[in-house]
Formats: C-alpha cells, sequence, structure tokens
C-alpha cells in the first residue's frame, strides 16, 4: 500500500484480485480510500481499461487528485521533516485550511503518523510511514498514472453515471456497526440496505467486501460468498457473478 488506511485491503489482495475479471472496460471504486485493491492488480490483465477512483471524503479525494495531477505536492512533501508538533498542526489543519496543496500535506502527515484506527485523533506513532512513503512514491507514481479519473461523488450517483455491462465495481464501504470509525461520510446503518439494493439491480458485476452481520444472505440473493478468516477477523466477499 501507498498509505495507511483503516480498513486498507491491499493486506487482503491474495484473496479478493483473483476474483476480479478481466473481461472489462471500466473499473470502478465508489469507496476507494487509498485505493490498495487497486494498486494490487495486476496490469498486464487490465491494458485497455478505464480505471475511476471515487470518495466521498474530500480529504482523501483531495490528496489522490493532487498525487495524480500536480508534481508539486511531492516535492514539497520531500523537503518535510514531521515530528510531534508538525503532526499536531497538521491534525488541527485539516479542517480549517482551505488550500488544497496545504489541505493534501496535512491530510498525508495525519495518515502516516497516527494510528491506524484513530486516524483524526490525536495518535501519533512517529514519523517511519512518512518517510517510507517518499520511498514508495517512485514505484507507485506510474500507477497513478493509470487513473483516468478522480472523483468525490455520493456512491450512489457514481454507480449510476458508470453502470454498464462492461463495469466492474469494487465495493469497500464502512462495515456494518463501524461507520463511526471514518470521517467526512454519510454512510450509516441504513446505508447498508440502500446499497444492497442499488447492487442487486445494476447491469455491471460488483464485488463488495464486507464483515458478517445477521441478514447478510438475504440482502443478496443468489449472489456468490467467499470468506476468509484473518488476525482481524473474518473477512467476506460477495459477487453477483
Amino acid at each position: 500500500m501507498l498509505i495507511p488506511y483503516l480498513g486498507e485491503k491491499s493486506k487482503f489482495a491474495s484473496f479478493i484480485t483473483p476474483n476480479i475479471p478481466t473481461d472489462i472496460s471500466t473499473y470502478v471504486e465508489p469507496f476507494a480510500g487509498m485505493f490498495g485493491v487497486f494498486f494490487s492488480l495486476d496490469f498486464s490483465k487490465y491494458r485497455d481499461v478505464k480505471f475511476v477512483y471515487n470518495d466521498i471524503n474530500h480529504l482523501n479525494y483531495n490528496l489522490f487528485n493532487l498525487l495524480r495531477h500536480d508534481r508539486r505536492l511531492i516535492e514539497i512533501v520531500k523537503e518535510i521533516k514531521v515530528d510531534k508538533e508538525r503532526y499536531k498542526q497538521a491534525l488541527k489543519e485539516i479542517f480549517t485550511k482551505t488550500d488544497n496543496v496545504t489541505k493534501a500535506i496535512n491530510w498525508l502527515i495525519v495518515l502516516t503518523c497516527s494510528a491506524p484506527n484513530e486516524i483524526g485523533k490525536e495518535s501519533w506513532r512517529g514519523d517511519t510511514e512518512f518517510e517510507v512513503f517518499k520511498l514508495k512514491w517512485r514505484a507507485y507514481e506510474p500507477l497513478l498514472n493509470k487513473i483516468s479519473e478522480i472523483l468525490d461523488l455520493d456512491y450512489k450517483d457514481l454507480i449510476n453515471q458508470y453502470d454498464s455491462k462492461d463495469t466492474f465495481f469494487y465495493l469497500d464501504p464502512p462495515y456494518m456497526g463501524k461507520e463511526s470509525y471514518y470521517i467526512n461520510h454519510d454512510f450509516n446503518e441504513s446505508s447498508h440496505y440502500e446499497l444492497a439494493s442499488i447492487l442487486n439491480n445494476i447491469k455491471g458485476r460488483f464485488l463488495l467486501s464486507y464483515y458478517y452481520f445477521d441478514g447478510i444472505e438475504e440482502l443478496y440473493p443468489g449472489c456468490r460468498f467467499e470468506q476468509k478468516k484473518t488476525i482481524m477477523g473474518t473477512e467476506w466477499l460477495i459477487m453477483n457473478y
């Protein structure tokens, strides 16, 4: 993974990516976060595919948009040294600074220097991941350049916009009961039922990551379910193909 994130799926890539079809024209992640599954793809199998990043959290969207389109960001980041005081400053400024470059730098500092399960709170764990990001950048830059669209739409609008028989959606929404772990979104318990209603009626194919909860099979009738036990719990994949 390029940037640490709560619920990041790159650590489960060997479970997820073999299930992603290759005969697609468009790959879309409505809840993209740090785009871990995208970065784990074997791109030799997806040579003519359009890749769409989407996250309604404007902090995530802004960071990815600048990583993809503004080389100045990386040049500034390379010159920054983060200590606890700089981290606390970034934490305070992520919601107050309006300049997009400053906002992206502060969010990158918060993401890389916070405990992954306490992002948005003061949970300084050192600058190691921030420095590792600088080293990783060169390897990840060509992959970022493969992203065709970077958006911050509501997931419903995004699915409606891109749905087609040749579109694949990988979805990693906040899990049931874990919605409050994330910031800058309005996905709640009722949203899980809304999401199921939408996915059960799309033209394209979808793969949905989840933890199990009572009634999940009834929400996705006719879908294929696979599970994998991990140290964090049992990951479930739900597929309509």
